[in-house]
């Protein structure tokens, strides 16, 4: 008997052995949608409106966003929106459409209050503008109130029927306060100036993608908060088109001033990543909780080609204003009253991952679709039946996907009905045997930056994305298919050294070179005004070398470098100092 038995299973051994894995059973991928989502990705799943100016066409924008609490929910204006949103949770967004008949809609950035049970709304002018109020607008119905003096990106802060109104937006002119009586709207003070530029010592204010134009900056976009009894005026520079797009703040005892620069400015930064810039933004509370939506800059097709995202932020022991950006394109906790902003451990597994697609355009290739740029695109022939594949090159626990897409030759114009992207998601592990995860063939909605999370991870290795219908164009187009989640393997070591050289001509710059980590993805260079401090970030995946361009002369920064791949984050125990020579 024991001989039989063992040559039984000498015969089962070989039969395994000729055909390979045919004898395992493969595990099914069983995903499922999650129908309460916990997260959300940057950039906003918004319908942006098409640009109405011309030469415009095609391309989508938002910007200036202003984010209010009214009645239990949260608004969301932005310019040149035709409208604005409205949602309970942060999760979905509900669009209002304002026609011009009823609303200056089309001003830039729209200036936002609550008094007294109604909304006030008036954009940017250089002038008179008239002031509208709502108390049902959900309903999109506004009324006009009175004209008020509103200038250019006005911002209003109220305390009791103090209303100060602030603005400004110029490369020449300052940002201005007025003080005006809330109940009769009238002026109470002369204006006043609070600050200019000072492209000399704050380097973060230089125009261009790396603060190299010598040419004066845009300071704009105001927004006053109080916190501890001190009152933050912060600001945007340098401009609206470029990554380097950023907020600073002055401090001062009084709504009016007078103002001190706060010397760990810019406090709302975001110079690299998928997605760049962080300015001309407000700062707006969840319970206790400060959040920041800010101006992210696309401007390949258009400057204002723009989109708006929301950084978890706030004031630390010392009073000091920031952002948190740091790995702010990766998911994130919804923002909710009562916790703490906070990010799941998921991370990018689609980074420069193998990828095949059905066709492509000869400018436009499939290594877009995974570059880790929002300003690249992928563009197929057709707007049928394309698709594409990617392998992860392992098997990963996966827990979210983010579909971006793309505007290649669109060329609508304001805001559009019955333009959506319909698509759907497959799973594998070998890339031949495919398992539906995610099917919105029947989705009629416009969700250009469309963000999927999973009730419970799944392992996979390869990824596929159907399109089913694309409105958009002829050609469909995506900037970028970014998958999320855990890979197996070790997080990498943390930088063991680095350099620190001081540019000998300008105080603001300086570069940081450091020796390359095995197993790491990329890099998080972290950098402030005290080792507690570190809240500026600059994610770096293709060099070991990196010049800071955008540093306050006679500032001492700290810094330190953290490492990360697939599997995690390794944060830097180094931290040296730099000093004003």
């Amino acid at each position: 008997m024991g001989k039989k038995k063992n040559i039984y299973f000498g015969w089962m051994i070989a039969c395994c052995a000729a055909l390979g894995t045919g004898c395992q059973q493969e595990t099914p991928i069983v995903a499922q949608v999650a129908e309460q989502p916990t997260t959300f990705c940057n950039p906003l799943n918004l319908s942006y409106r098409f640009m109405r100016i011309e030469g415009g066409e095609g391309i989508r924008e938002a910007a200036d966003p202003v984010v209010v609490s009214y009645k239990g929910r949260y608004w969301l204006f932005a310019s040149k929106s035709s409208g604005y949103w409205y949602s309970d949770d942060f999760n979905e967004w509900k669009y209002v459409f304002i026609p011009d008949s009823v609303l200056p809609i089309e001003d830039y950035a729209p200036g936002i209050f609550v008094h007294d049970e109604y909304m006030y709304y008036v954009g940017s002018t250089h002038g008179e503008g008239m002031l509208y109020r709502s108390n049902r607008p959900e309903a999109g119905e506004w009324e006009a109130v009175k004209k008020i003096w509103s200038y250019w990106d006005p911002a209003f802060y109220l305390e009791g029927d103090s209303l100060y109104l602030y603005y400004g937006c110029s490369p020449s002119t300052p940002i201005y306060a007025r003080l005006l009586d809330v109940q009769t709207l009238e002026m109470k003070s002369p204006e006043v100036a609070c600050f200019n530029s000072d492209m000399e010592r704050h380097g973060w204010e230089r125009p261009g993608e790396r603060n190299e134009l010598t040419r004066r900056p845009y300071i704009e976009g105001a927004w006053m908060t109080e916190h501890d009894g001190k009152y933050y005026l912060q600001y945007a520079a340098p401009g609206t088109e470029w990554k380097t797009y950023a907020d600073g703040t002055y401090v001062g005892e009084h709504p009016m001033g007078p103002f001190t620069y706060a010397p760990n400015s810019p406090v709302s930064y975001k110079p690299t990543g998928f997605l760049g810039g962080a300015g001309h933004g407000c700062l707006f509370q969840v319970g206790d909780a400060y959040w920041k939506a800010v101006t992210n800059s696309i401007s390949v097709r258009h400057m204002f080609e723009r989109r708006v995202s929301l950084y978890p932020a706030g004031f630390d022991a010392d009073g000091c204003l920031f952002t948190d950006t740091y790995l702010g394109d990766y998911p994130m906790y919804l923002p909710k009253a009562g916790e703490k902003a906070a990010r799941p451990d998921w991370m990018l597994l689609s980074y420069r991952k193998p990828v095949t697609v059905s066709s492509a355009l000869g400018d436009y290739p499939a290594e877009n679709l995974t570059d880790e740029d929002a300003r690249t695109a992928w563009v197929a022939h057709s707007n049928q039946a394309e698709w594409v594949v990617m392998d992860l090159e392992q098997e990963a626990d996966i827990c979210a996907i983010q579909i971006n897409y793309d505007e290649y030759g669109a060329t609508w114009k304001g805001r559009v009905p019955d333009l959506y992207q319909s698509y759907r998601l497959y799973a594998s592990h070998d890339g031949k045997k495919w398992y539906p995860i995610v099917d919105k063939s029947d989705k009629r909605t416009d969700t250009p930056h469309d963000y999927i999370e999973f009730a419970a991870p799944f392992k996979a290795r390869y990824i596929k994305w159907e399109n089913r219908a694309y409105t958009v164009s002829d050609q469909v187009s995506l900037r970028e298919i970014r998958v999320f989640g855990t890979a197996e393997g070790a997080k990498p070591e943390p930088v063991s050294t680095f350099e620190l050289t001081a540019n000998p001509a300008d105080a603001c710059k300086a570069t940081i070179t450091w020796t390359p980590v095995e197993g790491a993805d990329g890099y998080i260079i972290r950098a402030g005004i005290a080792p507690n401090k570190l809240y500026h970030t600059y994610q770096v995946t293709d060099s070991t070398h990196f010049e800071l361009t955008g540093l306050n002369a006679g500032v001492d920064y700290f810094f330190a470098i953290d490492t990360y791949n697939e599997s995690g984050v390794t944060e830097g125990e180094i931290q040296k100092k730099l000093s004003e020579k």
